[in-house]
């Protein structure tokens, strides 16, 4: 068996302003695993904040397996990359095709500014997205308010708006801000805060439903939050939960506890992206899924994972 890695740099249009900081490029690892004829591909793409690990223990972790190919990393997005790698080389080997199918995507919105999110809002349901993120909680809370409004205003009830604070509000500031844009349809909030014991009173104060995300690399943590019943959502990132069969079996134990899946990006490249779709397509067909971020580059990326009226399509 022969592993390949290859270094990538991916640049965002704009930064992307979240909790945890702001993103304007990506760097990622393109794995390729050939075995005789047959050949499969994964993706590493550790982001900060997000993730388990840096870029240079992923990279660390990739060269010691190509070394010991018996060896696979231990870190997240190193093991996520080459676990997909090995998976779809075994569905090469055994001839199978995945069928022809598409996925409903959302826009993720991050600007700053109230009028850079309404163009950026009104953009998205212009194309045809059934639903728009709005990234919360990198600034005041009177200006979190004020986008919010914006963009409710702009997706009007019609396509479903969705919050991201990525843990970045107090539960005062979650509250002050949530119960200000009551009157507004609001689907979801991602990780209100960092604590998920306080996000049931949230729920229950606002009337909002909520997704838990960068919890959900942690075992214990997420025993306690189905134990506290905190959120209705999990918000599965492939590439930092280990790979596709760890992807399936916390949605799997998820949908035991009536609590639903969303399949997310971590702002990878097409690999990556055309592992979460495949994902998504098989786990939870139905939803609006988090992998509308190929817009967000400037490199164009390929048509299997470019948003077309909202969907992305496996061809």
């Amino acid at each position: 068996m022969l592993i390949t890695l290859r270094k990538r740099v991916l640049h965002l249009r704009g930064p992307l302003v979240t909790a945890h900081g702001s993103t304007t490029e990506r760097h990622v690892i393109e794995i390729s695993v050939r075995d005789g004829t047959f050949c499969g591909h994964g993706e590493a793409a550790p982001l900060p904040g997000f993730g388990l690990e840096s870029f240079q223990e992923a990279e660390a972790g990739l060269q010691n397996w190509v070394r010991d190919p018996e060896q696979l990393p231990a870190s997240p997005a190193a093991l996520s990359g080459a676990v997909t790698a090995l998976e779809y080389l075994e569905l090469q080997k055994e001839g199978i095709c995945l069928p022809a199918a598409s996925i409903a995507v959302q826009a993720l919105v991050g600007a700053s500014e109230a009028s850079d999110v309404e163009a950026q809002v009104a953009q998205a349901v212009a194309s045809g997205y059934s639903a728009v993120k709005l990234k919360v909680a990198t600034t005041e809370t009177s200006v979190d308010i004020d986008r919010i409004q914006v963009a409710a205003a702009v997706t009007n009830g019609e396509t479903l708006l969705r919050l991201d604070a990525n843990g970045g509000w107090s539960p005062d500031e979650a509250l002050k801000v949530l119960t200000a844009v009551s009157d507004t349809e609001i689907e979801l909030i991602e990780e209100p805060t960092r604590d998920p014991s306080e996000w049931r009173e949230i729920s229950t104060r606002t009337g909002l439903k909520v997704g838990a995300d960068e919890q959900l690399t942690d075992r214990l943590q997420i025993d306690r939050i189905l134990e506290l019943e905190a959120a209705q959502t999990f918000v599965l990132k492939p590439s930092v939960l280990g790979g596709p069969e760890s992807t399936r079996q916390l949605a799997s134990r998820a949908q035991d506890h009536n609590v639903r899946v969303l399949i997310s990006s971590l702002l990878e490249g097409p690999i990556g992206l055309r592992t979460a779709r495949d994902l998504a397509i098989e786990l939870a067909p139905q939803e609006i899924h988090g992998l509308g971020t190929a817009a967000l580059f400037i490199e164009d990326l390929p048509e299997d994972v470019s948003p077309i009226n909202g969907r992305i399509f496996r061809l």
